[in-house]
């Protein structure tokens, strides 16, 4: 099998499972709001919503695009252990990649719907349904580090570990269909990809993306929820009495101190990630592909630019249709 053929098969695999996850949630959605199962907007997302939105991702998107990318060839390699000390210093590196692409996406998100636009992964991060924890925080780690990161790059690592890794990025970021998450996701990806093709060992990736979603998915709404907003809608507009302000200083001493420590993780990660940069290393693979013709290769294939437009499709929906 050529390099052309293998990334034009691992182009319809991705194209087949965003294609099967549309079609499948545009179906579940239907039929729920003609059954009347639909949760109303004050009680949260609710079980059906949350079964709606992600049964489809992890019961028949990943697995469909895993029955096909099993038509192209797998490497195995042995694992390289990381270590506590490296494992915590990728974390460290995780969190200003982690927030400064949620803001640069919260802004271009913003800007170019007007304002319109809404996170479609606010409601679930703010839900108090306790599914939340197993799905954003074990499931989603889980199956996506596994397709994205070990089936994707266990075909592609052979035609050059940078390609690899970039590929295995994009697709993970593409994949989430909105601009918010896109940034932050292709960031995230590149760093667990690279842990990934050094150590051959997912548990690394996997344990580093359960703690990101761990800190933006429940750690965070939990300490926003600490503030009584109603009253600090009263100290802001002027109404200053001492029970509006007995009732608003603790949460907000609880988000100041919280700011405070990921301020202090973000610069640390990225002065790390300042003094790693010239440290990275990338093996020569057995058919690593030449510079030139190298995008056209891996991206510029009817399977990939298919997955693209589809996954470009969604960010626009999520950007006017929300």
């Amino acid at each position: 099998m050529t390099a052309k053929q293998t990334f034009n098969r691992i182009g319809w695999a991705l194209c087949a499972a965003v294609g099967s996850l549309i079609a499948v949630q545009i179906a579940l959605n239907a039929i729920l709001r003609v059954s009347g199962l639909v949760a109303p907007e004050s009680e949260g997302v609710g079980w059906v919503g949350w079964l709606a939105s992600f049964l489809p991702v992890y019961a028949c998107a990943l697995p469909l695009g895993y029955c096909l990318l099993r038509r192209v060839p797998a490497e195995g390699h042995d694992g390289t252990p990381l270590g506590g000390k490296n494992f915590f210093v990728f974390l460290l590196m995780c969190f200003p990649l982690m927030y400064a692409g949620n803001l640069i996406g919260t802004l271009l998100s913003a800007l170019l719907s007007g304002g319109a636009a809404e996170n479609p992964l606010l409601g679930f991060a703010f839900d108090d349904n306790p599914i939340k924890l197993l799905v954003m925080v074990v499931l989603a780690p889980l199956f996506e580090e596994w397709f994205f990161r070990k089936q994707l790059i266990d075909r592609s690592a052979r035609y050059g570990e940078k390609t690899a890794i970039l590929l295995s990025a994009l697709a993970f970021a593409l994949f989430h269909g909105n601009l918010y998450q896109l940034f932050y996701a292709f960031a995230l990806g590149l760093l667990f990809a690279y842990v990934y093709v050094r150590t051959r060992r997912l548990r690394y990736p996997v344990l580093l993306h359960m703690i990101v979603n761990f800190m933006g998915t429940v750690v965070g709404p939990l300490v926003l929820s600490a503030v009584d907003m109603e009253a600090l809608e009263q100290v802001q507009s002027g109404a200053m009495d001492e029970a509006a302000l007995t009732a608003v200083l603790p949460g907000i001493g609880v988000l100041m101190l919280y700011g405070l420590v990921i301020i202090g993780l973000s610069i640390a990660g990225l002065v790390l990630l300042i003094l790693r940069a010239h440290r990275l290393v990338f093996l020569p693979a057995e058919e690593e592909l030449p510079k030139e013709g190298r995008v056209q290769t891996v991206y510029a294939n009817a399977g990939m630019i298919l997955f693209a437009l589809l996954c470009i499709g969604l960010c626009v929906a999520s950007l006017f249709l929300s």
